[in-house]
């Protein structure tokens, strides 16, 4: 894959029609003897050039480019495989994007270029157009931080396994061991999940014997199932129950009664039994005693006062001899009630004991069910947890198998190994012919999701400078070895050569000018002006002409609004 050409709807923008070889867009200051700090570098559009390219490759949405300038088309023309190819996506309609004339979805466009450029027909988690071609094409600050880190937030399985997919390596080793990882990190939350299950953890916590308690809960079902296969349904069993109680209530009232009743018949005999000794002989005895004389008159008085009394008690007696005659014979009809009614609830309470309410059964039916799941759910928790240990086992021994494996398939590849460390070691020699560097791929047998750590080196890559060679160097490596891919292109922004000295980025042009010239590819960056002028001198005019000069395709300078990229002055924060 190689660009042809850049443009746009909007008459103001500058199109840039690329080339083979080198392809250079130049940050200028107009008037670089101008003290005004507002005049700089910044601004006219060399960071705003990658986001354009990504954004014709299907990139996901870009905000800015919808809030700050609607309505833009960008045309990308491009080649792969000697065949061309023209994306367009407007600003305004980012979910589209137009390929050879049709308009296709974000998705479809992906697609056919993940086959296109890097052959991969099945859908591949983690391994996609948009995490492949950012690879050739740096796009944020982040991405120019470390050598194998391109796409902001990545993950790192998903890091290795693309850069080990653009290496040449094999991506089923490095997938294997991700799902392998899942499976054994699923699987103990599988066994979290049971734990936590509120019949388990009831168990758990009891130290209870689980087999134990299955075979307490057979028994318990067993006679339960006795018992309700026995059981008797009454239909009026409410209203049986009803006139039970109803019975209960009238025992203790008659026995409240019989109580009153003995309680009265023993008062009338205790007043029965009391008999005044009330006399005429007596009273005059008392005069008498007192040595008074009594009257005949007093004396009839008194014996007529005397005989009324005992006619009284008489009477007295007689009443209350009728009174415990009635109690008595109310004493018997209580008791004779009392009898026939315990009798009746005798038979009631009998009946209710071999017979049973619709809700009893009901009640014993549904105790039968929570005992039978629990039974099931034991049953089945027992079953899973022997699965768990088995699968745990299972798991660690595909791990042991897989690590073995992962060094065999090294030892096989060694070829390619060696090709990967001779290119980027050949590369880094360029520059610092006494500090040793390579690409060293090792197998990682940690208990992760990482199949191979892909380490690039170069002897002090802490220096100022150094990380950023390796950078290119790591990029050029993917570039040259063509592996998996059909990209021909490598882009590099400005901010990559920020921290090198004048020697490294002239020995970084100058290798990048050699490698793609010879091998028919191209290497596209954006580059300031006193960054050219920083190791013009280390050049032959020769030298400066045909790595510079001649491959310049583009000058944007801070002049005017004009001779910005767009043509018209605007500010964009990517990072919203």
């Amino acid at each position: 894959m190689q660009l042809i050409r850049l443009s746009s709807n909007m008459k103001s923008f500058h199109t840039i029609n690329f080339k083979n070889g080198m392809n250079l867009i130049i940050g200028k200051q107009a008037n670089p003897d101008n003290k005004n700090l507002n005049n700089t570098y910044n601004g006219v559009g060399k960071s705003l050039l990658v986001y354009i390219l990504h954004f014709c490759l299907g990139s996901n949405r870009i905000a800015p480019f919808e809030e700050k300038i609607p309505g833009w088309e960008f045309i990308l023309k491009f080649s792969i495989d000697g065949e061309t190819f023209t994306s367009a996506r407007n600003t305004s309609s980012q979910s589209k994007i137009v390929l050879n004339g049709e308009k296709l979805t974000l998705q479809k466009f992906r697609s056919i270029m993940l086959h296109k450029v890097f052959g991969i027909q099945d859908k591949i988690k983690n391994l996609t157009f948009n995490t492949l071609f950012p690879r050739f094409i740096r796009r944020d600050r982040e991405s120019y931080v470390t050598y194998d880190n391109f796409i902001k937030k990545e993950q790192e399985y998903s890091k290795v396994l693309n850069n080990s997919f653009l290496l040449g390596l094999q991506k089923e080793m490095v997938t294997e061991k991700q799902k392998l990882r899942n499976l054994f990190k699923n699987t103990n939350e599988l066994k979290s999940n049971i734990e936590n299950d509120p019949i388990i953890r009831e168990h758990f916590s009891n130290n209870e014997d689980t087999e134990i308690e299955i075979l307490d809960l057979e028994d318990n079902i067993k006679k339960l199932r006795t018992e309700l296969s026995e059981f008797k349904i009454a239909a009026n069993y409410q209203e049986i129950e009803k006139e039970a109680d109803e019975q209960h209530y009238l025992l203790k009232e008659l026995e409240n009664k019989r109580v009153l009743i003995n309680n009265s018949i023993k008062r009338i005999n205790k007043s029965l039994e009391i008999k005044p000794d009330l006399s005429e002989k007596k009273v005059i005895d008392l005069y008498n005693q007192a040595q008074i004389e009594v009257p005949e008159m007093i004396i009839k008085k008194i014996e007529e006062t005397v005989s009324f009394q005992q006619n009284l008690l008489k009477n007295r007696s007689k009443r209350l001899l009728n009174e415990r005659i009635k109690n008595q014979e109310k004493l018997r009809e209580v008791e004779k009630i009392m009898d026939k009614t315990g009798k009746d609830l005798d038979t009631s309470l009998s009946y209710l004991d071999s017979h049973g309410a619709l809700e009893d059964y009901n009640s014993l039916n549904k105790k039968l069910n929570d005992m039978e799941v629990k039974l099931d759910r034991l049953n089945e928790y027992q079953g899973i947890l022997r699965t768990y240990k088995k699968k745990l086992k299972d798991v660690q021994s595909e791990f042991t198998v897989k690590n073995n494996e992962a060094d065999t398939y090294l030892e096989e590849i060694h070829e390619l190994l060696e090709e990967i460390m001779m290119t980027f070691r050949e590369l880094s020699k360029a520059f610092y012919d006494k500090k040793p560097g390579g690409i060293k791929i090792l197998n990682n047998n940690g208990d992760n999701t990482i199949r191979f750590d892909i380490v690039a080196k170069i002897q002090d890559d802490s220096s100022d400078g150094v990380n950023e060679v390796k950078i290119f160097c790591f990029d050029m490596t993917i570039l040259l070895l063509q592996q998996n891919h059909k990209f021909k292109f490598l882009f590099h922004d400005s901010r990559l050569f920020s921290n090198m000295d004048p020697r490294q980025r002239y020995s970084l042009f100058k290798v990048a000018y050699e490698k793609v010239s010879k091998e028919g590819m191209q290497y596209i960056a954006t580059i300031n002006e006193d960054t050219l002028l920083s190791f013009k001198d280390l050049m032959t005019p020769k030298e400066y002409r045909e790595i510079i000069e001649e491959n310049t395709r583009l000058i944007l300078t801070d002049e005017s609004d004009e001779s910005k990229l767009l043509g018209i002055q605007v500010d964009m924060d990517y990072n919203k």
